[in-house]
């Protein structure tokens, strides 16, 4: 299984030079993956951690959600998505990578794509505009 972090660099916004956009799953229907499958500790997690691990991981992107989503965003405002191959399985469920913006206190703006009337892709994708400074600087990470 493979999973992927999909984000756009994009500039001059919001009188900042550079920000990051991090596209993420608002809410699948069904698990992306089998935790098991995902990460490598399960068995040493409670119950809340196991869930709060599936759901930051069911917010990462398969290649053909990223594939879409990058056809989309392209068409829709010109700009290009990037992706960053996750590596699993996790050691450590408890570092779930959030893209999403609820982690931690960062500035940001929510992009919420299925409020588009044109929006027709698999899964309910939304954005996490990071306006902190520096950017996100998971998102420097090599595209894989």
């Amino acid at each position: 299984m493979e999973l992927f972090r999909a984000f756009t660099v994009r500039e001059n916004y919001k009188n900042r030079d550079t920000v990051i956009v991090d596209w993420f799953c608002q809410k699948r229907q069904t698990p992306v993956a089998q935790l098991e499958r995902l990460v490598a500790n399960l068995a040493d997690l409670d119950e809340a951690q196991k869930a709060e691990a599936g759901r930051k991981l069911d917010q990462l992107l398969t290649a053909q959600e990223v594939d879409e989503l990058a056809i989309y965003i392209r068409a829709t405002t010109g700009f290009e998505v990037k992706r960053a191959k996750v590596t699993l399985p996790l050691a450590d469920g408890r570092k779930a990578p959030d893209f999403s913006g609820r982690a931690g206190s960062a500035p940001g703006d929510q992009v919420n794509l299925p409020e588009n009337g044109d929006y027709g892709l698999s899964i309910p994708i939304c954005g996490f505009v990071d306006l902190s400074e520096p950017p996100n600087t998971h998102s420097m990470v090599h595209e894989g």
